[in-house]
């Protein structure tokens, strides 16, 4: 399995290990808001766009959903988080997020 420290532009920081080819742990390197969970290990979908570039999906037991699009070629990472929030269209609230990768492993 591969291993990626993600550092998005919101300060998010984490680090992602792909321990199989459907299931990976996340855990949380940054500071996280009270009550939220600081690492899960998720099954995960994913496939390959263009040679390096891969889009990643998953859903986190609290229902928080996940698109990401993984860049090998320029060390880059967008994600799309979604998560339950009645005030928000849809009940959804949503976040996209820009940042750069390391690869560790």
């Amino acid at each position: 399995g591969k291993q990626l420290e993600v550092k998005y532009e919101t300060g998010a920081h984490y680090r992602m290990t792909y321990l199989s080819e459907n299931e990976s742990k996340w855990e949380a390197l940054s500071e996280v808001a009270e009550g939220e969970a600081t690492t899960g290990t998720e099954p995960y979908w994913a496939y390959e766009v263009a040679e390096g570039i891969y889009h990643i999906d998953w859903i986190e037991q609290d229902g928080m959903t996940a698109a990401q699009t993984v860049d090998f070629n320029k060390l880059q990472a967008t994600a799309f988080l979604t998560w339950s929030d009645e005030s928000e269209r849809g009940g959804r609230g949503k976040i996209l997020m820009h940042g750069t990768i390391t690869v560790i492993g």
